[in-house]
């Protein structure tokens, strides 16, 4: 209880000092300190608990230009929430504007976008490609999944002219950055010399990594969910990469 009165205070110094910012900051602060009050309108603060309200102040901080608050705007959208029904037009319109200031995981999203013309998004291998490679050697989180979304393109010639080595080498990379469909497909590959040397110890060593941390009864044939967003949004159904969210707008 303490903690959380704590937090409540802390929010609320924030929110007078950032209103009270120097003219020249006013649009800035007026942006943090709507996403500050998402944030305890989402019960970050353990003091309440307003989705309504914490998605109109969201709102309102990403038009404001608070970057965060626009990723987290279109992975809202994209997921939908309580109040916010599913909205893939929205959720691309967001990513769009994100991506072009930088976010290196609405540019992820981008790439699933524009192979599967979801929302407003031209369907377009080029393009898909295009983002995927703008964000596969990044340090975020949502490279690996980049990298095994190159490994495919190059693999069938999707976007980009088929090649064998190219391929092999994104999945090499999408296998070391952790994407467990990467790992599984390099220990086929290791297992069944193809695109690689046969080697059963590599092979061995690729799908015991892939079956770290999975239930035994997990699919490993299936897309498992691709980068589902900001830690706000994790209790969500994770975005599937290769099939439209189902209900909501569909393409």
């Amino acid at each position: 209880m303490r903690r959380a009165c704590r937090q409540g205070a802390t929010l609320v110094l924030m929110v007078a000092a950032l209103v009270a910012a120097p003219a020249g900051a006013t649009a800035r602060s007026d942006a943090e300190a709507a996403y500050a009050l998402s944030r305890h309108y989402r019960g970050l603060t353990g003091l309440a608990n307003d989705p309504q309200r914490a998605r109109e102040e969201l709102e309102r901080a990403a038009q404001r230009q608070h970057l965060r608050a626009q990723v987290e705007l279109a992975f809202l959208y994209l997921n939908g929430m309580p109040p916010v029904q599913r909205d893939l037009d929205a959720a691309y319109r967001w990513f769009l504007v994100a991506a072009r200031r930088g976010s290196v995981a609405a540019a992820c999203q981008l790439g699933d976008f524009h192979q599967q013309g979801w929302g407003g998004a031209k369907q377009s291998a080029t393009l898909a490609v295009g983002w995927w490679q703008r964000t596969a050697g990044s340090a975020d989180g949502c490279a690996a999944h980049s990298q095994f979304a190159l490994y495919r393109a190059y693999l069938k010639g999707e976007g980009v002219p088929r090649n064998g080595a190219r391929a092999m080498a994104w999945l090499e990379k999408a296998a070391e950055s952790g994407d467990v469909r990467a790992q599984r497909a390099l220990g086929r590959a290791y297992e069944r010399g193809e695109g690689v040397p046969r080697d059963a110890g590599l092979a061995r060593h690729w799908l015991r990594k892939s079956r770290e941390g999975v239930a035994p009864h997990d699919d490993h044939e299936h897309d498992l969910p691709s980068f589902a967003g900001p830690l706000l949004f994790q209790k969500l159904a994770p975005f599937q990469p290769n099939r439209p969210p189902d209900g909501g707008n569909r393409p």
